[in-house]
């Protein structure tokens, strides 16, 4: 459903006194409440990369959202990780129709849920994060949705900022530093398999991600490689699978 620009101005209005000063578990807490309601959605999370450079939930409305959210995680699976990997919207109109999320379908639907959408939250050029929500009915989410959700993500960004400039301590702190620590070294990582590969860029996080994991080291510590100039383990599985769906993708946009 179409969002009113006014509804949009007078929501982000309510939660402009928010200082993330007070406690930035709150602030963030405040700020999902805000956008589920916004969107009329039943669930609202929000998603930040840690030290490993994995996503890891780091607010949520309810018990339903961080369900979600986690299970995103563990899976590496979902719009949230498409989102990031991609830095643009990612949607889910209706699961039921909808073939290609595997695993996390079965997430979804065990949660009463339909339709999510998720977009990135970037700071200082670099994604550190994603904004989503979910809906228990299918949704054809409109334009004025995506734009809505994401000005709500350029003041996630904003107070993100406030609470690194202010050096608040805590969990969530510390996971925002992290963060912002390794976004970009992930991120020319990315580009430079990319270019080696012929490969879009969620194919290329996943083989970031996968190397990562099959050596047990951090993330963050193979893309640092990557920069160098190291190249990462052929898995000709993974990339054949990864060029297949961009022609698949290619095809659907033709």
């Amino acid at each position: 459903m179409p969002i009113n620009p006014t509804d949009l101005a007078n929501s982000i209005g309510a939660l402009g006194s928010l200082d993330p000063e007070r406690g930035l578990a709150r602030t963030l807490q405040q700020l999902t409440d805000g956008a589920k309601q916004l969107f009329s959605a039943d669930a609202a999370g929000l998603m930040l990369i840690d030290a490993e450079g994995q996503l890891r939930w780091a607010s949520a409305t309810d018990q339903t959202a961080q369900t979600l959210e986690d299970r995103q995680e563990r899976l590496a699976q979902g719009p949230c990780a498409v989102a990031f990997s991609q830095r643009l919207p990612a949607a889910i109109r209706n699961i039921h129709t909808e073939p290609g999320w595997d695993k996390f379908a079965q997430v979804l639907l065990s949660e009463g849920i339909c339709a999510a959408l998720s977009v990135p939250v970037e700071l200082d050029g670099g994604v550190i994060g994603t904004l989503d929500i979910y809906a228990g009915q299918p949704r054809d989410w409109d334009p004025s949705e995506v734009a809505a959700l994401q000005a709500y993500a350029g003041l996630v960004a904003s107070l993100l900022s406030a609470a690194v400039t202010a050096q608040i301590k805590g969990r969530l702190a510390d996971q925002l530093q992290a963060a912002l620590e390794h976004r970009w070294l992930i991120e020319q990582a990315k580009g430079v398999i990319m270019g080696r590969e012929r490969i879009d860029a969620q194919t290329a996080f996943e083989r970031l991600r996968s190397a990562a994991r099959s050596s047990t080291r951090r993330l963050a510590d193979v893309a640092r490689d990557v920069t160098g100039g190291q190249p990462l383990p052929t898995n000709r599985r993974e990339l054949a699978k990864g060029r297949a769906e961009q022609a698949k993708d290619r095809e659907t946009t033709a």
